[in-house]
């Protein structure tokens, strides 16, 4: 019976298969996003196996404030969406484990029931041998594209959390100048009505006086209503338990004036990790193209025993094959094709945007930049000489205390 080269079929597919299956771990996968936004941040993010537990990052202690850098340091390490974007990259794995796996052979057997004799067939798909390179090529292209997208996800967790920080120290000092106007109000109303009592004024005076302290009530509620959202906002950002109390501590602002446009738009072509991810999306794509052209035509090894009357069982190897006569793959290809031109025109669209961006961020710093400076040279000074004047005036017995 020639069963040599049955043998050595059988031999070759469970060689193919093992291999398959050894090659599918992608173990040689760099943490990319890890360290992206480690190195753009400075800051580390949990391993993509470690839930958020609310525990503060070496190094980080909130007891004497939390400054704008400790603020990204800590969303970076708690904050849940984060951490729930991070998980995507494990989906973006399982695709190329999914995409190096081969398809189990099939096997058919016929029972000798009545006149029919025993059959049994083995088939082994051969076209998926050289079909795996492309399909784990575009699976990796697709990791690439997933890990730049989550580079972005980080660094937009650190900005909101250094905005979501000035939010509250914004909050903190706008509750500070409400309980400052609120006792200076009252005072006043104090004042009215003992004026009144003395004869100087009217009892319309005192109401509208009266009318004053209480929109500087009104006003001091509503800022510690903001002041409780804002250290919320914040406390939810990092990740931290209920309960815990968090004070805003200002740094020392910048004041250098930034680049011009044209140099920063350049600058962001190449670090702008969204921009990147969309251009691997056109090598994803591309690869795609590449593996479903490579679907033409499907090709098993065939592995076959029958029973020949009183010669017993005889098994050979063959060969099944799809005729390509109707183009099956001909939507996929195409469908491909359609892919590749889309990312090639979400890049173009893209790169406009963060153009735009660059430019927006870049005027809103400039301006800002341009109103401190004139409240610190020419608003704060003009204003704190008036009351200088206005305090000897009151010295020297020309005005009143009101």
């Amino acid at each position: 019976m020639p069963a040599s080269p049955a043998r050595h079929l059988v031999l070759a597919c469970v060689l193919a298969l093992g291999t398959a299956g050894c090659a599918t771990r992608p173990s040689d996968l760099p943490p990319l996003t890890e360290t992206q936004i480690r190195d753009a941040t400075g800051y580390p993010t949990r391993a993509l196996g470690q839930r958020p537990d609310a525990a503060l990052p070496a190094g980080v202690s909130l007891n004497d404030g939390v400054t704008e850098d400790e603020a990204s340091a800590v969303a970076l390490w708690n904050n849940a969406q984060l951490s729930a974007d991070l998980a995507t990259l494990g989906l973006a794995e399982a695709g190329i484990v999914e995409a190096g796996q081969l398809r189990n052979p099939s096997l058919q057997i016929l029972f000798p029931l009545g006149p029919k004799p025993f059959e049994l067939s083995l088939l082994f798909a051969l076209e998926q041998l050289w079909q795996r390179p492309s399909r784990m090529a575009a699976a990796r292209r697709q990791w690439e594209q997933v890990a730049q997208s989550l580079v972005q996800n980080g660094l937009d967790t650190a900005r909101n959390a250094r905005q979501v920080h000035a939010n509250l120290l914004q909050a903190q000092e706008r509750a500070v100048a409400g309980r400052e106007l609120q006792q200076i109000r009252r005072r006043l109303a104090d004042m009215a009505r003992a004026r009144l009592e003395a004869g100087d004024i009217s009892a319309l005076d005192v109401r509208l006086a009266e009318a004053d302290a209480a929109a500087a009530d009104e006003q001091a509620t509503r800022f510690e209503h903001d002041l409780v959202v804002a250290h919320e906002r914040l406390r939810v950002m990092l990740g931290l338990l209920p309960g815990q109390k968090l004070e805003a501590v200002p740094a020392p602002v910048d004041r250098t004036q930034p680049a011009g446009a044209d140099v920063l738009r350049e600058r962001a072509w190449g670090l702008r990790p969204d921009l990147r991810a969309v251009e691997l999306s056109v090598a994803a794509a591309a690869a795609r193209a590449k593996w479903e052209r490579s679907r033409w035509v499907a090709l098993g090894a065939l592995l076959s025993s029958k029973e020949v009357g009183s010669s017993g069982v005889r098994t050979g190897p063959g060969l099944s094959a799809d005729i390509p006569v109707f183009k099956s793959n001909a939507g996929p290809v195409s469908r491909a094709d359609a892919e590749v031109e889309q990312a090639a025109r979400l890049y173009l669209a893209r790169r406009q945007q963060v153009d735009l961006e660059v430019t927006e961020a870049r005027e809103a710093l400039a301006q800002a930049l341009d109103s401190l400076a004139d409240w610190h040279d020419r608003v704060l000074p003009g204003l704190a000489g008036a009351v200088d004047k206005a305090r000897q005036a009151f010295e020297a017995g020309d005005v009143s205390y009101l």
